[in-house]
């Protein structure tokens, strides 16, 4: 596993590494044990969104996409939409989809895992810069809070963007952990609690990745304040 990062890496040649980056969903759904009902495709779409954005963060390009559909086979083509809808959101159509359906055992709940295949240069090009600020970009969401304040939501084809964006030097989706959390990995330092001032709850699950981290050239600020807009949540570190 990468560092600090929720993804394994498998050398498969003497420049290039294999990147697996998963997400799983239980009990979310519309199956009438679900605890959040929603639409399997929406589903498929945020548990797609978490893999591909741990994939993405750590420089990988993505080869394919694995569903493990745990729901019933009539779920299939919901979770398959939404993943693809994921995959529109990023210019990235083409990317192969494989995949399995449970169709021997009726589960009373809706289960699904989602995985992202990525492969990256092993020295992942870095730039150095000790100029650096960061900041929240989304709202920490969970639950029915991503349905019903999806405005809020930062983005799929934002996210990639903000990969591509030469003033931001890393970037973390935030997960169930919440933002002092990631925030913590990201910087590679443990943080007290009162080194970081946020207009954002820092401790609430962002769900499915609903929101992301970015460390960025100060001196860059303004374009990476227009390119994020009202995303945009800055994060004042003390330490």
């Amino acid at each position: 596993m990468i560092q600090n990062r929720d993804v394994i890496s498998i050398s498969i040649s003497d420049e290039e590494e294999l990147i697996l980056a998963s997400d799983c969903s239980g009990g979310i759904g519309s199956k009438e044990g679900d605890a959040v009902i929603v639409d399997p495709e929406t589903v498929g779409y945020y548990c797609f969104r978490v893999a591909v954005m741990e994939c993405l963060s750590v420089g990988a390009t993505l080869k394919a996409v694995q569903i493990l559909n745990f729901t019933s086979n009539s779920a299939w083509e919901s979770y398959y939409c939404g993943v693809k809808k994921g995959l529109s959101e990023l210019n990235k159509e083409d990317i192969p989809i494989t995949g399995s359906s449970e169709s021997n055992i009726v589960l009373h709940q809706s289960a699904l895992g989602v995985t992202c295949i990525g492969t990256r240069i092993k020295e992942r090009p870095f730039t150095s810069c000790h100029n650096l600020a960061h900041a929240l970009i989304g709202t920490p969401l969970v639950g029915n809070e991503v349905i019903t304040n999806g405005a809020s939501v930062a983005p799929l084809s934002l996210f990639m963007d903000c990969v591509l964006h030469s003033s931001i030097i890393d970037i973390l989706p935030v997960g169930s952990k919440g933002v002092f959390h990631e925030l913590s990995l990201l910087l590679g330092n443990p943080l007290r609690r009162e080194d970081v001032t946020s207009g954002q709850d820092l401790d609430k699950s962002s769900g499915p990745s609903t929101s992301f981290l970015i460390s960025y050239k100060k001196e860059d600020e303004h374009d990476v304040r227009k390119l994020t807009g009202r995303h945009f949540h800055s994060l004042h570190l003390s330490c």
